[in-house]
């Protein structure tokens, strides 16, 4: 399954790194606390459960400015859950100077209590032993290069290793919008066949598939750029992962500003229903805020628009997605006696997946119960535990 969404996040120095960091710090302490309560086999009385958690690419782990980076995010979550769970974070980076960094960060957060290691070196060298240590627990794996991310088949292998449903793994990939528009410009060239970028792409890819579905988006979308290629290359590099690991994938387009082409897109793998509800609540909570530090563009600028541009649009938004997902609630509740809505992530949202937070399918569900179009079980805890029905007959 493969859903998209109109996500980005701006940070002016650093674009495409906040959005990636606004993800991981919704998404990866809910992920531990979720997926580490549960009962795991060896644990000895007075041993904590385990989760294990992997960033491939780790560069620096922080600013200069001091901000966190992505490295730092994993060892503050695994800081935040470390008095009930044992957290492991391994952190790689191949660059010597971001490593030597790296290192100083780490240590700073074992100093804490927390289990961390630096390594330096290529993911793929370490992939395989974080497998093996992660065996019978949570596996999270973050994999953000500045190019081309690994090889399909070193993925999907390790993939392979965690087959099961339980313990859970996730993936979340950066595949570089650049890197796909690029290779699929030179595919098109007859002369260029045998240009580096392709083989690159096909590593990533597993195969030169994409070749000729890039062309093809690009013909049918009728336009000059090669915004449509990039997104049926990253639309297709998902599905068939997906696929492979039998996983469940999301794919998020990452822009500088809203209406430019994406600069990334992130790519999501679970096999969990939980996750795939989490996270999209996670991608939408991340949307909000890019929205409200974007800024005004320059047509804004000048026509003084700012003022009620954003406050407006993310108004706008919410409420379409309201009543989306109203129409959604109410076709599934006819076709399901007893549909919980976790188990129907991508039905309840629909095209405002990663748009619209959670809390709208709460108000959507209390005002429909209310005016007596659905049947409503809120016992749970959890919204996304709900359980809904079609109306009761008179």
């Amino acid at each position: 399954m493969s859903a998209g969404t109109s996500s980005g996040l701006l940070d002016k120095v650093r674009a495409q790194s906040v959005f990636k960091h606004q993800i991981l710090d919704s998404y990866i302490t809910p992920f531990v606390r979720m997926t580490g309560s549960r009962p795991q086999a060896g644990i000895r009385v007075g041993e904590q459960n385990r989760v294990v958690l992997l960033d491939g690419f780790a560069g620096r782990g922080r600013y200069p400015d001091g901000k966190p980076a992505s490295a730092e995010y994993m060892l503050l979550a695994a800081q935040k859950a470390k008095s009930a769970l044992s957290v492991e974070v391994v952190l790689v980076e191949k660059y010597r100077p971001s490593y030597e960094n790296l290192t100083q960060v780490t240590a700073e957060y074992r100093a804490r209590g927390v289990l961390a290691d630096a390594h330096h070196g290529q993911v793929e060298q370490h992939l395989d032993d974080v497998v093996n240590r992660a065996t019978g627990v949570p596996l999270f794996l973050f994999l953000d290069p500045c190019g081309r991310n690994v090889p399909f088949e070193v993925l999907v292998q390790a993939l392979r290793k965690r087959r099961s449903k339980w313990p859970p793994t996730e993936v979340l990939l950066n595949i570089s919008a650049d890197l796909t528009r690029r290779a699929a410009g030179v595919a098109v060239k007859e002369e260029l066949s045998s240009h580096a970028v392709l083989g690159h792409v096909d590593t990533m890819c597993g195969g030169d598939w994409w070749r000729q579905r890039a062309m093809e988006a690009r013909v049918a979308s009728g336009e000059e750029s090669w915004e449509a290629a990039a997104e049926a290359v990253v639309q297709g590099y998902a599905t068939l992962l997906g696929t492979t690991a039998q996983m469940h994938s999301v794919v998020v387009p990452v822009r500088r500003q809203q209406h430019h082409q994406p600069i990334y897109h992130l790519v999501f793998l679970t096999r969990s229903d939980y996750g795939l509800w989490v996270f999209g609540d996670a991608v939408a909570t991340a949307r909000q805020k890019w929205l409200e530090v974007l800024g005004p563009s320059d047509s804004e600028r000048a026509e003084m628009l700012f003022d009620v541009g954003v406050d407006y649009q993310i108004r706008t938004e919410q409420e379409a997605g309201l009543q989306a997902i109203k129409a959604n609630l109410l076709k599934l509740a006819d076709h399901h006696n007893r549909a919980q809505l976790v188990q129907h992530t991508t039905e309840v949202f629909g095209a405002y997946y990663g748009v619209a937070q959670e809390k709208l399918v709460r108000r959507a569900a209390r005002e429909l119960d209310k005016q007596g179009l659905i049947t409503l079980d809120a016992t749970a805890n959890q919204l996304r535990n709900w359980v809904i029905g079609p109306r009761q007959q008179p």
